[in-house]
């Protein structure tokens, strides 16, 4: 337990290198100064900087040590209830954005004595442990394969206890930077202290971001990062952990099974064509479950389309289904940019995913690819990064 701790700490520490999260931190900054602007003791403003990032901080953990909780003690997947919890997340980071913004200077607003708490809400020791909790549900998505590792080393124990334990040090890992940025956050507010009107610049700065995070996560569209900054291929480090340990994926994958029909779904892809496994019959098809935030799908999709225009001919057909319910936009931005074919499929409400067990908790990770012959059985079923070595014979098998 003592090794599992230390190896999801250095997990969160990995995490904050990601691309949804590491564009954020210089806007971070400017929020935890600005948020504990108008102090008049330099010692103070650091400590209240300080004490406003540990709510952010322990914001996040909360979220995060609920769900490494929730899945040891009921294997619960809270994917089902993510878009509701998006756009509460969303509607709570614009609200406090525009507080801040406005101050309580919007003309009438301050009209009545009710609304005096308008413009403490942005400096209130609760706004940034609630901005901290609406930022760990929009970045679920971006750490997924982290938390995945984790939670797969959790799962073998199958406790409440053992899940929240090593989200918490997964947790105290990611926080780490963020305590030491907003420290240093201390000494530059000082600096721009001197500088006429600064912290009304900041305060205004602070706003927009929150504001602007708080629409990109109410849209579910916060991965939109991964479009302007590299991504970062961050390896868990439970991936070596595994291989010297022995551990394997679960074998359970539900209705799943090689040998038995695949389970039928009806989707659309991007462009609105509907697509259906029944309507595929007597072909050999690839069904590949990714993620745009996914580093090792950047690198297994275009091996996908090399195979798929080298066999189409042949017949085979490729449903590359996104998971995650992601923005329509986003996607095609990514596949734009990777020259990708055939057209995505969506399933924004879960069914394809649900039905072969792909999830980012105790199963899968992703991403996971499931062959299927002509006859309409699994032929294979593979929770890993497809390569060409492995790919060309498993094809050639439903080719046939």
């Amino acid at each position: 337990m003592i090794l599992d701790s230390a190896l999801a700490f250095l997990a969160g520490l990995l995490s904050f290198a990601s691309t949804c999260v590491l564009p954020l931190v210089p806007a971070y900054v400017t929020y935890m100064g600005a948020a504990s602007a108008g102090s008049e003791m330099p010692v103070r403003q650091q400590l209240k900087v300080l004490g406003n990032a540990g709510l952010f901080v322990a914001g996040f953990a909360t979220a995060f040590v609920a769900l490494g909780a929730s899945f040891g003690l009921i294997g619960a997947d809270l994917k089902a209830y993510r878009p509701l919890l998006l756009q509460i997340a969303g509607v709570a980071l614009v609200l406090i954005g525009v507080a801040l913004l406005t101050l309580g200077r919007i003309p009438g607003l301050m009209g009545e004595k009710r609304f005096d708490i308008a413009h403490r809400l942005p400096r209130a020791p609760w706004a940034s442990y609630v901005i901290g909790l609406a930022f760990a549900i929009g970045w679920t998505p971006c750490v997924g394969p982290i938390l995945a590792a984790i939670l797969l080393r959790a799962g073998s124990s199958g406790t409440a206890a053992q899940g929240a334990v090593l989200l918490a040090f997964y947790s105290a890992g990611l926080g780490l930077p963020f305590l030491i940025a907003a420290g240093l956050s201390g000494m530059l507010m000082r600096l721009l202290a001197r500088v006429r009107g600064a912290y009304a610049t900041l305060n205004a700065v602070a706003a927009v971001f929150l504001i602007g995070m708080g629409i990109l996560i109410f849209s579910n569209r916060l991965t939109v990062f991964n479009d302007f900054f590299p991504v970062v291929a961050v390896t868990t480090p439970f991936d070596s952990h595994f291989q010297s340990t022995g551990a394997t994926l679960p074998a359970s994958r539900g209705a799943v099974q090689v040998g038995k029909l695949a389970p039928a779904f009806t989707l659309k892809d991007l462009d609105g064509n509907p697509v259906s496994l029944s309507g595929l019959k007597g072909q050999p098809i690839l069904i590949t479950f990714w993620a745009t935030w996914c580093v090792p799908c950047r690198d297994e999709l275009p091996l996908i389309r090399d195979e798929y225009l080298a066999h189409r001919l042949e017949g085979l057909r490729v449903v590359a289904i996104d998971y995650g319910n992601e923005s329509p936009d986003t996607i095609r931005a990514f596949w734009i940019s990777l020259k990708l074919q055939p057209a995505p499929v969506l399933d924004p409400d879960g069914q394809a995913s649900r039905a072969y067990g792909v999830n980012l908790t105790l199963s899968t990770g992703l991403p996971v690819s499931v062959l299927v012959a002509r006859d309409g059985t699994v032929s294979s079923y593979e929770p890993f990064p497809l390569t060409r070595d492995y790919l060309d014979p498993v094809l050639q098998k439903i080719l046939s």
